[in-house]
């Protein structure tokens, strides 16, 4: 945590864009890789941490400095990425729906289609990630890539920090056993 970020969300609270800007700044890279790394798809990842910062904007001046300010914004970006899951699967369901009855869904494309543009790490690794339950995934890539602690997690997520041990030690065990079929 930067000692900084209560102060700055206080001040965009008060209306200083620049304070803003800062906070983007500092958290927009690790945002952005967040949510990527939960939805596969660089566009949506985009848009959707706008939207992140664009919450933290709105709600600013409401802030309760109970923690920390990181755990905040991705507890924002994790139910984000709940809600596009949420979403891609309801559109999945009505594109089948439309196949099945013989009509096109004109151009729709399926989350499993796809084409990730990183890394060839991130490219081998982003199927097996989709296989995780939306709770493991989100807790090991709080702690992997956004380096937050058990405790940290346990907030974001909202359950217990025994319960964070447990969802990602389960997360690593079937990248594993994911890994171990390829």
């Amino acid at each position: 945590m930067h000692d900084s970020d209560h102060a700055l969300i206080k001040a965009i609270g008060g209306g200083d864009h620049l304070a803003f800007e800062r906070l983007v700044q500092r958290y927009q890279h690790a945002v952005l890789n967040f949510i990527f790394s939960h939805t596969g798809d660089r566009h949506t990842a985009e848009d959707l941490a706008q939207e992140v910062f664009m919450r933290v904007y709105r709600a600013s001046s409401d802030f309760e400095p109970r923690g920390k300010a990181s755990t905040w914004i991705f507890k924002i970006a994790h139910n984000l990425c709940l809600n596009e899951v949420k979403r891609r699967m309801r559109r999945e369901r009505v594109h089948h729906t439309l196949y099945t009855q013989g009509i096109d869904a004109g151009g729709y494309v399926s989350s499993q289609g796809v084409e990730h543009q990183e890394y060839e790490y991130e490219r081998d690794l982003m199927p097996a990630l989709e296989e995780l339950p939306d709770n493991q995934r989100a807790a090991l890539l709080l702690r992997v890539n956004a380096g937050f602690s058990y405790a940290e997690i346990s907030s974001v997520l909202s359950v217990s920090v025994s319960s964070v041990e447990s969802l990602i030690f389960r997360a690593r065990t079937r990248l594993r056993q994911i890994a171990g079929k390829q």
